[in-house]
């Protein structure tokens, strides 16, 4: 037997911790001297304490490392595990968000005295056929990864990376979450099997009038180019927002690895008014 300093030291966790975990009743000592109240604990319950750890170390709180030790076996630590590694990559994924957004921030105060400037020209956006795929997804980050899955079901067509791609945003209004998002592939002449029942060809109408502009390097600059772009707005009232903006990515990801390079056109659907 040992007492709770000689335990402490033996596994090296602090007596601190070992009287928490009593508490909580996940490692009480295996008795407690009548005489002296010491507690003590015994070299079998070494393995519990490394799997209150290890849960621990993993993102577990109290309740469900107890649930877990009381049930402990392959299939429900498998189940359990599978699980708190998808919450655990969602966790990983909004805090790459927050880093962006902190980059973001640190960029523009260094940056502030110089101008983000954006040349809008209105145009028609032309009737075109495209092969598309649209989803509900949790954000907007999320659009690259239905890029790289719409870009295997395209993986057979030859100089993929010279087609006519956009991205259509269907909701009128910005989304925290549970964004509707299509993209297109232009696809007058496309004609590929598509095993994906989420893959359509589809007519995408005709735009008689889009504000239309070019953002050059890193997508963060999109957002200072709406801004910009709402400036021109109040200058030009006599236009209204009205349709569903689209994205052209002319240079991204797929075909640069340096997003300095990047060029994106944003096109927003407008009406002419009285006012």
């Amino acid at each position: 037997m040992f007492k709770i300093g000689e335990f402490s030291k033996i596994t090296q966790i602090s007596v601190r911790m070992l009287r928490y975990y009593d508490e909580q009743k996940l490692l009480e000592p295996c008795m407690i001297d009548n005489l002296n109240g010491y507690r003590l604990y015994s070299a079998k319950q070494i393995d519990q304490l490394n799997r209150i750890v290890l849960l621990r170390d993993m993102g577990f709180g109290v309740k469900d490392i107890k649930a877990l030790l009381e049930t402990w076996n392959s299939e429900n630590i498998k189940i359990t595990l599978m699980e708190q590694m998808k919450k655990t990559e969602e966790n990983i994924q909004s805090e790459k968000r927050k880093l962006k957004q902190i980059q973001g921030l640190l960029s523009d105060l260094d940056n502030q005295e110089r101008e983000l400037t954006i040349e809008i020209i209105r145009k028609a956006l032309p009737m075109q056929h495209v092969m598309s795929i649209r989803r509900i997804v949790p954000d907007y980050y999320y659009e690259s990864i239905l890029w790289k899955e719409f870009g295997e079901v395209l993986n057979n067509v030859r100089n993929i990376d010279k087609l006519q791609s956009f991205s259509i945003y269907h909701d009128l209004d910005y989304r925290e979450k549970d964004v509707d998002i299509e993209l297109c592939v232009v696809a007058e002449e496309l004609n590929i099997p598509v095993k994906n029942k989420e893959v359509i060809y589809r007519q995408v109408e005709k735009v008689d009038m889009a504000a239309c502009f070019m953002i050059y390097g890193p997508y963060d600059n999109i957002s200072r180019a709406y801004k910009e772009f709402a400036y021109w707005l109040e200058r030009h009232n006599e236009y209204q927002m009205h349709g569903e903006n689209r994205q052209v990515c002319h240079i991204s990801w797929c075909h640069t690895k340096n997003p300095e390079e990047y060029i994106t056109e944003l096109q927003i659907p407008l009406i002419y008014t009285s006012s």
